[in-house]
C-alpha cells in the first residue's frame, strides 16, 4: 500500500460499471470514491454503494460538458487534498490506484497514458491518434506534452495555480475537463508504466463525432492551420511516391506502437489512414457541433460551449 495521505477519487458515470467495482476495491484507508452522475434518472443514482463510496448528482450541464460538470461537482464535495480523476469506460489492474498515487507523490502531478483503440472505421484512425496524442503524452513532447488525461490523473490541491473553487467554476464553462486542468498544473509527469488501452466504438457516425470533438478542442485552443498544411503536404507526397511514403509511415507508426508496447496490427493501416488525417483536421476546424455521451454540443470557443440537446 502507498502512504502519504488519502485521495478523493472522482469518477463521472451514469451507470455502475466494472470500473466502479475495481476502484471501490482499491480504496485505501480514508480514501473516498465519489461517483458523479447527472441526476435521479441515471441508473447509478439508485445503486447501493459499498463503504467509502458516495454517489453524487451534479445536475444537467449548462455551458459545459456533462463530464466537466460532474468533475466540478466532485471537486466541491471532495474532502481530501489529493485528487484522482478517472473514467468508467476501461478496466484496470488491482494496484492501479496505488501506482498512480505513488507516481504523484514522487513526481508531482502525474497522468496515465491513454490509447484509444477499436474496430470498424476507427482502425483507419487509430494509428494516427496514437502517434499525435498517446505517443506525445508518453514522451512529454509537442503540443500534447504536459497534458493530463482525465481517465487517470492525480494531483494535490496545492499543485494547482488556482483554488479548487476557481477550477470548479471554470470547469462549468468548458468542454474538456483534462484540457482545462492541464493549464493549471505545471510539469505533469507521464507514468510510462501505465499505458492504458481504452476501447472505443468504431462505427462511422461515432468515429466521426469523436474526430470532430478531439480536433475541435485542439483547434479552439491553439489552432490547426499549420498542422493541416503539413498533413496536406504528406498526402501530396503519398500520391507522388506512394511506395516510399507507405513504407515510411508504416515504420513510423509501427515504432510508435512498439514504444508504447501496444501489440495490435492496425499500424499496418497507417498508410490508407494518412489520407483521412487532413479530413479529420478540417472536421475540427469547420465542424462546430458533435455528439458526446448522449448529448449534442456546439463548441464555438474554448470557453464558449452550448448544450444543443440531449441526444439520448
Amino acid at each position: 500500500m502507498v502512504d502519504g495521505g488519502p485521495a478523493s477519487v472522482l469518477l463521472p458515470t451514469v451507470r455502475w460499471t466494472e470500473a466502479c467495482e475495481q476502484m471501490a476495491a482499491q480504496l485505501r484507508p480514508d480514501d473516498e470514491l465519489l461517483v458523479v452522475c447527472d441526476g435521479p434518472d441515471d441508473p447509478v443514482a439508485d445503486h447501493d454503494p459499498p463503504d467509502g463510496v458516495e454517489i453524487l448528482q451534479a445536475g444537467d450541464p449548462e455551458g459545459c460538458s456533462g463530464k466537466a460538470n460532474a468533475i466540478a461537482c466532485g471537486l466541491e464535495a471532495a474532502s481530501n487534498d489529493r485528487f484522482v480523476w478517472t473514467d468508467a469506460d476501461f478496466e484496470r489492474e488491482d494496484d492501479w490506484l496505488d501506482r498512480l498515487v505513488r507516481a504523484g507523490q514522487r513526481h508531482g502531478p502525474a497522468t496515465a497514458v491513454p490509447i484509444w483503440y477499436g474496430d470498424g472505421f476507427w482502425t483507419l484512425l487509430e494509428a494516427w491518434t496514437l502517434v499525435f496524442s498517446s505517443l506525445l503524452i508518453y514522451l512529454d513532447v509537442g503540443s500534447t506534452g504536459n497534458i493530463g488525461w482525465g481517465g487517470g490523473l492525480t494531483f494535490r490541491r496545492d499543485e494547482l495555480d488556482v483554488s479548487v473553487e476557481q477550477l470548479a467554476a471554470e470547469l462549468r464553462q468548458v468542454l474538456s475537463d483534462d484540457g482545462l486542468v492541464s493549464q493549471h498544473l505545471a510539469d505533469i509527469h507521464p507514468v510510462r508504466s501505465m499505458v492504458t488501452p481504452v476501447r472505443v466504438t468504431g462505427d462511422l457516425s461515432t468515429s466521426i463525432a469523436r474526430v470532430v470533438r478531439f480536433n475541435r478542442l485542439t483547434h479552439v485552443h491553439e489552432g490547426m492551420y499549420g498542422d493541416l498544411a503539413v498533413a496536406l503536404l504528406a498526402v501530396c507526397a503519398a500520391v507522388v511516391a506512394p511506395l516510399y511514403v507507405a513504407f515510411a509511415v508504416t515504420v513510423l507508426t509501427g515504432a510508435a506502437y512498439a514504444v508504447l508496447r501496444f501489440r495490435r496490427p492496425t499500424f499496418l493501416l497507417a498508410f490508407p489512414g494518412l489520407f483521412l488525417v487532413p479530413l479529420a483536421m478540417l472536421a475540427g476546424i469547420l465542424g462546430v457541433e458533435f455528439e458526446w455521451a448522449g448529448r449534442r454540443y456546439r463548441l464555438d470557443g474554448e470557453y464558449d460551449v452550448t448544450v444543443v440537446d440531449d441526444a439520448g
